[in-house]
């Protein structure tokens, strides 16, 4: 598994927009920079005007799913540069292709931001912390 140090920001993609929400705010006051899509094609179209560090991505969604995003991607550069965490309910997912990590909802804060920083470094707010 690469991990990435520099931080291009975060971009949760998932369709429950309260979910989607929590998350984002709880990124952004950990100091992080984040940004929402609720489908996999907005997702890909946020992902060109600004790459990614890392993706969370829902896999169950409308217009474009989890699955057809993860397919999509091979042929979107930003897309494909950025390391992709699955969110699901489900346990336990079986061969997701180029996907680095999996959070299973509800989702437990210490392991989000875990992957935040694994993939995007320390955030400022962590680091006025220290």
């Amino acid at each position: 598994m690469v991990e990435r140090r520099q931080s291009g920001g975060i971009l949760v993609v998932d369709d429950d927009s309260r979910l989607r929400e929590s998350i984002l705010m709880l990124l952004r006051d950990a100091g992080y920079s984040a940004r929402g899509a609720a489908n996999g094609r907005e997702a890909l179209d946020l992902a060109e005007d600004e790459t990614p560090s890392l993706i969370l991505l829902d896999l169950m969604m409308p217009v474009m799913d989890g699955w057809q995003f993860l397919a999509e991607r091979a042929q979107h550069r930003a897309a494909r540069e950025a390391a992709v965490v699955l969110l699901s309910g489900m346990a336990f997912i079986r061969d997701a292709p180029g996907v680095a990590g999996f959070l299973t909802k509800p989702i437990r804060t210490e392991s989000l931001l875990d992957y935040a920083q694994r993939f995007c470094g320390r955030s400022s707010a962590r680091n006025q912390a220290s």
